[in-house]
């Protein structure tokens, strides 16, 4: 049952639009702040991913904590082979940022959205593969951000990234 904004008091009515106008006041700013990002050469994949570059990376480098970070760094798990004559691809897993601190820790750092976290199926099995294949052995730390943008949000952003190319 889905309940329309008319059937809620005047009072109800007046927070809901409040907060549905405050959410949208928000992805307008994180999109137009995308867009710029676009202009100076960066490129991110979603509005989380950039959120995450913008908030947390940016101002760690500046301050040297971070040393180098970078982006969509691609790990093979399994090389192209064949069995029985079936040809089989290469697996690999690409993560949304590789980052090195000043200490040398390494932190491998995985932006998804729940909409395509769901929609991504095998996803939990390639972190599981890169984690034991290269993050536990190596001693990385691996950080997975789960941002709340809804299947909207998701096309809406890839619309806007097309449309710039």
């Amino acid at each position: 049952m889905h309940m329309k904004l008319e059937d809620l008091p005047p009072r109800m009515q007046a927070q809901a639009i409040m907060i549905m106008s405050r959410e949208d006041a928000r992805k307008k700013a994180s999109l137009e702040k995308a867009a710029k990002g676009k202009e100076t050469g960066s490129d991110f994949d979603s509005r989380g991913e950039y959120e995450y570059y913008t908030g947390t990376i940016i101002p760690k480098m500046r301050t040297g904590e971070i040393v180098k970070c970078e982006k969509h760094p691609a790990f093979q798990l399994f090389p192209c082979g064949e069995y029985e004559g079936l040809k089989l691809g290469a697996i690999r897993y690409t993560a949304d940022f590789g980052l090195e601190y000043a200490d040398g820790t390494v932190e491998i750092v995985e932006v998804k959205s729940r909409f395509v976290r769901r929609m991504q199926r095998d996803y939990p099995l390639r972190r599981r593969i890169f984690i034991e294949q290269y993050a536990r052995p190596n001693g990385w730390k691996f950080t997975e951000i789960i941002t709340r943008d809804s299947r909207e949000d998701v096309h809406e952003w890839k619309k806007r990234k097309e449309h710039k190319k």
